[in-house]
């Protein structure tokens, strides 16, 4: 299911709008715990890291937690493509549900594809905002699985998204980038590059904090070149 370069999805053709599908299931585990991102202390007030290599398109699929993993490997700092597809369906035969007659599935599921395939050497658990902020400072871009609300759909005027109006579902996607001054993040979607801002948008710090109390889960993993 694998491959090394980026594939075209039939739904990455059409121009005309689609219903976006989301796709994250929850699997919050106590022991993540025990395996939280290491604490430390930067002197930078923002980063950026490259998230520009490659664009991603999940389209009508539920598929996000392995376009958010494919979106980390090759905008990580060393670029390595891999078929988000193909982690999606390695995903569904490793995650917390038996069989595959659902939807979507977990951000852990993905974890335990790029680790097997070696991808990356271990992966932590941003259990607070602070060390999500601190890992966005001085390791890397960290995968996301939160609540969707309306009000994320599409960015305000500022090209900020917003945790308001009904939860429509769970979606997995990349956080690349933070300001501390600005208390802002930013965020690399899975649904081409026609969306948003050039396919990203901003989350306040405020809003962060609130979808990661709400079963929430930030992943940082440890990048290893794959053989």
């Amino acid at each position: 299911f694998i491959r090394r370069w980026p594939i075209v999805h039939p739904s990455m053709a059409k121009c005309e709008p689609m219903e976006r599908k989301f796709g994250r299931l929850v699997s919050l585990d106590p022991r993540d715990r025990m395996f939280q991102v290491r604490r430390s202390r930067s002197t930078r007030v923002r980063r950026y890291w490259n998230d520009s290599a490659v664009w991603y398109d999940q389209g009508e699929t539920s598929s996000c937690v392995g376009h958010a993993w494919a979106h980390w490997a090759v905008n990580a700092p060393v670029v390595q493509r891999i078929d988000p597809f193909g982690v999606y369906t390695l995903a569904r035969f490793l995650d917390e549900w038996d069989g595959e007659d659902y939807d979507g599935t977990s951000v852990r599921a993905g974890a335990k594809v790029m680790l097997a395939l070696g991808y990356i050497a271990e992966y932590r658990w941003a259990t607070t905002l602070q060390l999500a902020i601190n890992a966005l400072l001085e390791q890397g871009p960290v995968v996301v699985g939160t609540t969707w609300y309306e009000g994320m759909f599409e960015p305000d005027r500022r090209g900020f998204i917003h945790p308001t109006g009904d939860a429509v579902g769970g979606h997995a996607y990349l956080w690349t980038g933070v300001d501390t001054k600005a208390e802002k993040i930013r965020v690399k979607n899975s649904w081409g590059q026609q969306w948003g801002q050039d396919g990203r948008a901003w989350l306040s710090f405020a809003d962060a904090k609130r979808l990661i109390a709400e079963d929430g889960e930030v992943c940082l993993a440890l990048e290893q070149l794959a053989i």
